[in-house]
C-alpha cells in the first residue's frame, strides 16, 4: 500500500492580506519612496560591511544563502519598528516595506561577495603580479586585450596597500566588466521571470531561504512571542558566543560545532580512501534542514554517505583511471556535473507546457496572462536572447573566443538555474556549484590538447564568477520574487527595484573592493589570503592544462551521462511512486562540496522531523517549527554581532561558519 507523505505548508506562504480587491484576491501593494531610500542606505552599509568583514576581519559574511548583512539590517529595522510603534504608530514600516529593503540589500550585497567582485578584482591583477620566467605567465598578457585589466603601474599598489585608488588605471576595466556583469544579471532575471509562475504557482516550491525573513516581518505573526523560538534562539546564541569567546580567550570552553574530521580514524586500506569526512553541528543548518521535506533532507545525507562508499569500494577493487585524463574513479565530480545539467533538463521538462505558452506569448500568439509577472513574457524571452547575444559579443571583444563564449556562458547559466532550483526546493545554508566549473566542463571532456593557449587564457579571465558559486546571484532574484508574491507586492515594481539595486551594488561593490585592497594590500597579513589566492587559480589551471595536454576523456563523459541519467531516473520514479524516498536534489548536492559540512546537520534535522511528524503529526511539526527557526535566527544574530564587533575593532573574529 502506498504511504502518503505529510506535506507541510511552508512558513510565510500566502500571508493574509489586509487589502482585498473586488474579486476577493489580495490587492497588490506598491513600493514606497521611504522604503527605497532606506534600501539605498542599506545597500551602502551592507556592501561595505560585507566586503570589509570578508576581507579584513575575515568572518565570511557573504558565503551563506542567508547573508549576514541583509539579515542584521532587517533585524535592526524590526527593533527600530518596535520602538516607533509605541511612539508614532503611523511611521511603522509595513511588511512590504521591510521586505523591499531586505530584497534590495540582498541582491546588491551578493554581487560583492565571495565568488563575484571579490574574485574579479584579484583575478585581474594576478598575471602581471605573479608572472615569473619560470611559470611563463608573461606570455599570457599577449593573449587578451590589455584594456580588460588595470594598467600595470596600478597593480603593485593593489597588492602592497597603503595607496589611493588609481581610478584612471581602472576606468576601462570597471566599465567593461560592469557591463558584462549587468548583462549576466539581466539574463538571470529573464530566466527567473519566465519560470516564476511554474515554480511558485504550479509546483509551489517551498523557498526555505525566504521563509525566515517573511515570518519575521509578518504583521500578524506570533513568531517573536513564541517561547520555543526564543529557546532555539538562546541555545544557538549561547553556543556561538561560547566559541567566539574561546577564540579571543583560549581558556574559555569550546563547543565543537564546526568541522571535525573523521577521515583521520580511517587508517587502513581500503577505508583510508574514504576521503574528506567531516561532521558539523551548525545550529543554522539544523534549523534550515528541519524546514525541508523529510525526503529531501534524507536524500542529502544518504547520498553523501553513498559517495563515501563509492570511494572505499573503488579502492577495494583497485579501479584505476585511464592515462592522459584528469578524471578518476569513482568520478564524483563528473557525476555531480552531469546531475547539475540533468536538473536543468528536468526543470525544462516539468515546465514544458508553461514554456510553450510563454514562447507563444513572446511571438504574439499566446493567451497566457503575464500582467502579474516581473517582466512581460515578450520582454523576458527576447531580453534573454538579446542579453545572451550581447554577452557573447562582449566576451569576444574582451578576449574570449567567439566559438567558446556561447558554450561557456550558456553552461554557466545552466549551472546558475540549477542552483536557483536547489535553493528553491532544498534551501541549504550554502550551495556550491559542481566540482567541474564551466571551464573544466568544456575542457576536460574534449581534452586540453584541443585548445590553444589563447583560448584557455581567455576562459581563465572569465573564471571568477563560476569558480566559487556560493554567491551565485540568481537565487536571490528568485527569492525576491517569492517574497514579493507572499507580501502581495507588485512583481514588476520589485523587478525594476532589483535591477536598480544591482546597478548600485556593482558600482559601490567595485569601489569598496578596490578601497579595501588598496588600503590594506591584497598580499599582506592584514587581509584574508584565500581570496587573493583564488585570483591565481584560473591561471594555475591554464598552466596545468598546457603542461598536461590531456586527451578526450571518454570515462568522464560517461560519468557525466550517468549523473544526468540517474537524476532523470530519480525524478521519474518520484513522479510515479508517491512512497519513493529518494529526491534528485539530494543526489546533486551530495556530489558537490555542499554536503561536506551539511550532511550531519541534515541527518539530525531529518531524525527530529521524522519523529515529530510520526508521533505529533502536522500539529507537532507546526508547534516545533519556531524552535528550529529560532536556531537559525539565533545563529545569525549572534554571529553577525560578533562579526560586526570584529569589523569595528579591526580584529579577526571566530568564523561561525561555514568551516
Amino acid at each position: 500500500m502506498a504511504v502518503r507523505r505529510i506535506e507541510e505548508r511552508p512558513v510565510g506562504d500566502g500571508f493574509p492580506s489586509d487589502l482585498a480587491s473586488r474579486d476577493g484576491k489580495p490587492a497588490e501593494r506598491g513600493i514606497t519612496i521611504r522604503a527605497i531610500i532606506i534600501g539605498v542606505v542599506g545597500v551602502f552599509l551592507g556592501v561595505y560591511w560585507g566586503v570589509y568583514g570578508d576581507v579584513v576581519s575575515q568572518t565570511d559574511l557573504t558565503s551563506t544563502s542567508l547573508m549576514m548583512p541583509p539579515v542584521l539590517i532587517l533585524i535592526t529595522l524590526l527593533v527600530v519598528n518596535s520602538g516607533v510603534r509605541r511612539i508614532t504608530p503611523q511611521w511603522v514600516l509595513s511588511q512590504t516595506e521591510l521586505i523591499t529593503i531586505y530584497v534590495m540589500v540582498t541582491v546588491a550585497v551578493v554581487l560583492s561577495g565571495m565568488g563575484m567582485l571579490q574574485f574579479l578584482c584579484t583575478t585581474l591583477g594576478a598575471v602581471p603580479h605573479y608572472k615569473t620566467p619560470e611559470n611563463g605567465w608573461g606570455k599570457y598578457l599577449n593573449d587578451v586585450p590589455h584594456y580588460i585589466m588595470p594598467k600595470l603601474s596600478a597593480i603593485d599598489g593593489f597588492y602592497k596597500g597603503g595607496e589611493p585608488i588609481p581610478w584612471s588605471a581602472w576606468k576601462m576595466p570597471i566599465l567593461l566588466w560592469s557591463g558584462f556583469l549587468f548583462l549576466m544579471l539581466f539574463c538571470m532575471m529573464c530566466i527567473n521571470s519566465i519560470l516564476r509562475k511554474q515554480w511558485m504557482d504550479r509546483e509551489r516550491l517551498a523557498y526555505p531561504i525566504a521563509q525566515l525573513p517573511l515570518e519575521m516581518t509578518a504583521p500578524k505573526s506570533s513568531f517573536f512571542r513564541n517561547r520555543l523560538m526564543w529557546a532555539g534562539f538562546l541555545i544557538a546564541a549561547a553556543l556561538e558566543t561560547t566559541n567566539s569567546l574561546n577564540y579571543l580567550y583560549p581558556n574559555f570552553p569550546y563547543v565543537q560545532l564546526r568541522a571535525y574530521e573523521l577521515e583521520q580514524y580511517f587508517t587502513t586500506p581500503p577505508w583510508n580512501s574514504v576521503g574528506m569526512f567531516p561532521i558539523t553541528f551548525y545550529p543554522l543548518a539544523i534549523g534550515l534542514g528541519f524546514v525541508l521535506s523529510t525526503d529531501i533532507s534524507f536524500s542529502c545525507w544518504f547520498f553523501y554517505l553513498v559517495t563515501k562508499f563509492e570511494n572505499v569500494f573503488t579502492a577495494a577493487i583497485g579501479w584505476k583511471g585511464g592515462a592522459g585524463v584528469l578524471s578518476a574513479p569513482p568520478y564524483l565530480a563528473q557525476q555531480g556535473t552531469g546531475a547539475f545539467i540533468g536538473i536543468a533538463v528536468i526543470v525544462i521538462w516539468l515546465a514544458r507546457r508553461h514554456l510553450v505558452e510563454v514562447f507563444a506569448k513572446a511571438i504574439g500568439r499566446g493567451r497566457e496572462d503575464d500582467s502579474g509577472e516581473p517582466m512581460g513574457y515578450p520582454t523576458a524571452v527576447w531580453g534573454l536572447v538579446g542579453g545572451f547575444v550581447a554577452m557573447v559579443v562582449l566576451c569576444a571583444f574582451m578576449g574570449l573566443s567567439p566559438f567558446i563564449a556561447p558554450a561557456y556562458i550558456g553552461l554557466y547559466l545552466v549551472f546558475a538555474t540549477t542552483i536557483t532550483r536547489l535553493r528553491a526546493e532544498a534551501g541549504p545554508p550554502w550551495v556550491f556549484g559542481p566540482d567541474l566549473s564551466a571551464l573544466d566542463t568544456i575542457v576536460q571532456p574534449i581534452g586540453s590538447s584541443m585548445f590553444s593557449q589563447k583560448a584557455l587564457v581567455g576562459m581563465a579571465y572569465f573564471h571568477w564568477f563560476n569558480l566559487e558559486m556560493r554567491c551565485c546571484p540568481m537565487p536571490t532574484h528568485a527569492e525576491g520574487m517569492k517574497m514579493a508574491q507572499a507580501t502581495h507586492t507588485r512583481q514588476r515594481a520589485m523587478a525594476v527595484l532589483m535591477l536598480a539595486a544591482m546597478v548600485l551594488g556593482i558600482a559601490f561593490g567595485f569601489y569598496v573592493c578596490l578601497a579595501v585592497w588598496y588600503s590594506n594590500g591584497a598580499e599582506t597579513a592584514k587581509v584574508e589570503p584565500w581570496r587573493t589566492m583564488m585570483g591565481r587559480i584560473p591561471f594555475d589551471k591554464v598552466s596545468n592544462y598546457m603542461a598536461s595536454q590531456t586527451r578526450p576523456d571518454v570515462s568522464g563523459i560517461m560519468a557525466m551521462t550517468f549523473g544526468a541519467g540517474f537524476t532523470f531516473l530519480l525524478g521519474y520514479l518520484r513522479s510515479k511512486f508517491v512512497w519513493f524516498p529518494f529526491h534528485p536534489a539530494g543526489y546533486v548536492l551530495a556530489n558537490t562540496g555542499t554536503m561536506y559540512w551539511l550532511w550531519m546537520p541534515f541527518l539530525i534535522a531529518w531524525i527530529c522531523k521524522s519523529l515529530i511528524t510520526r508521533y505529533g503529526g502536522i500539529k507537532g511539526y507546526r508547534a516545533a517549527l519556531p524552535f528550529f527557526l529560532g536556531l537559525v535566527l539565533g545563529d545569525y544574530v549572534t554571529s553577525s554581532l560578533w562579526a560586526l564587533a570584529g569589523s569595528a575593532f579591526k580584529i579577526h573574529m571566530y568564523r561561525c561558519f561555514p568551516c
